[in-house]
């Protein structure tokens, strides 16, 4: 399932009310008219999230022709890929960094 931007803000909001509440996950969703079971979800997930950053620096160089993409970290390694290296490939490659 693929969250879009207003939605996992929406349930970060709810998630904070939730757990700024007292209440239990069921309590919470009854009063908020939401399942128990999307509480907990979101819940676990947004906890997950927040294990590792969401967003992170991003310099953009130019530095005239180019032969691929190079990502270099903070902690001194770089990865350079292709340029024609399909997007899913070097979002999964993102993730797993």
């Amino acid at each position: 399932m693929v969250a879009n931007v207003e939605q996992i803000n929406e349930w970060q909001e709810r998630v904070a009310r939730w757990q700024a509440s007292g209440l239990s996950q069921r309590a919470f969703a009854i009063e908020n008219g939401v399942s128990q079971r999307q509480v907990s979800y979101w819940a676990r997930r947004l906890g997950e999230a927040q294990l590792s950053p969401a967003f992170v620096p991003v310099r953009v160089t130019p530095t005239g022709a180019s032969s691929g993409i190079v990502l270099r970290s903070e902690r001194g390694w770089t990865v350079t890929v292709p340029l024609d290296v399909p997007a899913s490939w070097l979002a999964e490659l993102m993730r797993a960094l």
